[in-house]
């Protein structure tokens, strides 16, 4: 729980830093010319529209990799292939230690959503219209951004593996039977949501006010009258709210639903069919985008 609730913290400063920055569409519009024809051939290979953005996230993506962050069981690439793990330390818990989850299905993958999520949704919500010329600290910051959101989605995960071993008579009969809505049940509790959502919006508020001079009352849960923010805390219990928990709810149930097929220890991740492909985004309602989860 203690890392869950670090993640909180994470989560909010990163969206605070990228509020700094106007929406700059730009970063997000497909076929990039500065990148040149080669690089705009290797980012559509690995599954992008060819954005710069993109492009920010597949090269951060291919340096990660090489240092094992996606031999980590809750670390999982928006774009491929990636290089061959071979740098850092190759002992230890994270490399050695057997995992304690079963096979993920690749339904359970949700980068690509996050990442419409993110960009159709979330951005116009917490930044100002226009273009600031930003664009490559907008793209360093949305890579934090979403690397932040996502590790917290798929700690699900952990917790869908922990619900099955508390109570494993009862999610086996909801798995045998294929009940989507009756996982989700299983794995729902709406007051212990509710609380998390006060919390973040109360970390929100705490994170993101601006302090020019100590004034009474400021440090009071309860804003006062002269208080500002660098964003609306409320928009980020929202977030958490409407996105950020109902992604990690999917997870949790895709990884239930096969649960029964493998025992933990086994691979990390199922093949991704070749044929998934992620939803347009609002930008590009007709255009069919090939983004690798």
């Amino acid at each position: 729980r203690a890392s869950l609730m670090r993640m909180e913290d994470s989560i909010i400063f990163s969206l605070v830093e990228r509020s700094q920055y106007k929406c700059n569409l730009a970063v997000y519009k497909p076929d990039c010319s500065q990148l040149g024809n080669f690089k705009l051939h290797q980012l559509k290979s690995a599954g992008s529209n060819g954005c710069l953005g993109d492009w920010f996230i597949y090269q951060t993506e291919c340096l990660h990799s090489q240092v094992r962050r996606y031999m980590h069981p809750t670390e999982y690439p928006f774009f491929g292939p990636l290089p061959e793990p071979s740098l850092g330390s190759t002992s230890g818990a994270r490399t050695e230690q057997s995992s304690i989850l079963a096979d993920i299905p690749s339904a359970a993958i949700v980068n690509s959503k996050l990442l419409d999520i993110y960009r159709s949704k979330m951005i116009p919500a917490l930044c100002e219209n226009g273009d600031d010329s930003n664009h490559g600290s907008t793209a360093v910051q949305d890579v934090h951004c979403l690397q932040t959101m996502a590790t917290r989605i798929y700690y699900g995960l952990f917790v869908a593996e922990s619900k099955f071993r508390s109570e494993t008579e009862k999610a086996t009969k909801l798995i045998k039977a294929k009940d989507r809505a009756g996982l989700m049940a299983f794995i729902t509790k709406l007051d212990v949501e509710e609380k998390n959502i006060q919390r973040v919006i109360l970390k929100a508020r705490t994170f993101s006010q601006n302090i020019a001079a100590g004034e009474a009352g400021q440090l009071a849960p309860a804003p006062s009258a002269a208080t500002t923010y660098k964003i609306n805390p409320e928009f980020i219990g929202k977030a958490f709210k409407e996105w950020i928990m109902p992604l990690t709810k999917e997870v949790e149930v895709e990884y239930l639903l096969t649960r029964l097929e493998s025992e933990p220890g086994g691979q990390k991740v199922l093949p991704v069919p070749p044929t998934l492909k992620p939803p347009p985004s609002s930008e590009e309602p007709q255009a069919k985008r090939s983004r690798k989860d």
